[in-house]
């Protein structure tokens, strides 16, 4: 399924009503490294991607190979479906965006969606804030994590939050409590095992906390290859400057 702006390309999962996750760059880029290591860990299968005209232009490469930046991936076995993303998604194109992925959740018959992002709170606990489209949703996740009462979701998540509660499709919000908008790859490490908490995906977290401050300078230079590409990007008409600064 696609628009003039954003196309969904992948095979439709062997999954029946599989959990969706997606995991963009946001705050602490918690989205973007708690979701690319659980493909990595659980050698989820590659099913196709996310692409539009309004990407930054770069190709990212895995050990020699080329990918989209924004890719899907599938575990049969859990009937989990990932999407995840090495690219930030600027506000301009959200709505766009969130509506293709939505649309696609709908068309596979997925059970639920959720959301990983990242939240600056000033302290040293490392929490995980939820937050749900439904009470009833809310309440199964009261007791595992702290609800995040007030306050709003910006970004993608929030775009894609907003799209699931208009079409009644039912979706949470995982937020890791970060401290500034460095990647935090030990907040990603917490996220997850809040992941296997609820969804009993048994993904050890250890090497990502061990690997941390190599996480570290990897994501800050990919974001700084993202800026750059960016800052030549022909904007989008009638926006103003460049889509990705």
């Amino acid at each position: 399924m696609s628009d003039d702006n954003v196309q969904v390309i992948s095979r439709k999962p062997s999954s029946d009503n599989p959990v969706v996750i997606e995991g963009f760059p946001g705050i602490g880029l918690v989205g973007n490294i708690a979701s690319q290591y659980i493909v990595n860990e659980l050698s989820m299968e590659y099913l196709g991607a996310v692409n539009s005209r309004y990407f930054p232009p770069l190709t990212v490469l895995q050990e020699g190979v080329a990918h989209l930046p924004v890719r899907i991936y599938e575990k049969t076995e859990l009937g989990m479906v990932v999407i995840t993303s090495d690219i930030p998604i600027h506000p301009a194109v959200s709505y766009d965006v969130a509506r293709e992925i939505v649309s696609w959740t709908e068309s596979i018959n997925a059970r639920e969606m959720v959301c990983l992002a990242g939240i600056s709170i000033m302290g040293d606990q490392r929490r995980v804030f939820g937050a749900a489209t439904t009470k009833d949703l809310l309440d199964r996740l009261r007791d595992q994590l702290e609800v995040f009462e007030l306050g709003t979701i910006s970004g993608i998540s929030g775009s894609v939050m907003n799209e699931c509660l208009m079409r009644n499709v039912s979706a949470i919000c995982l937020l890791g409590e970060t401290h500034s908008m460095a990647p935090d790859p030990r907040t990603a490490a917490v996220t997850v095992n809040m992941l296997n908490k609820l969804y009993n995906l048994e993904v050890d977290a250890t090497k990502l906390e061990e690997r941390a401050g190599e996480l570290e300078l990897q994501m800050q230079k990919l974001a700084e290859e993202v800026r750059t590409t960016s800052a030549e990007e022909v904007p989008k008409p009638g926006l103003p400057g460049p889509m990705y600064g």
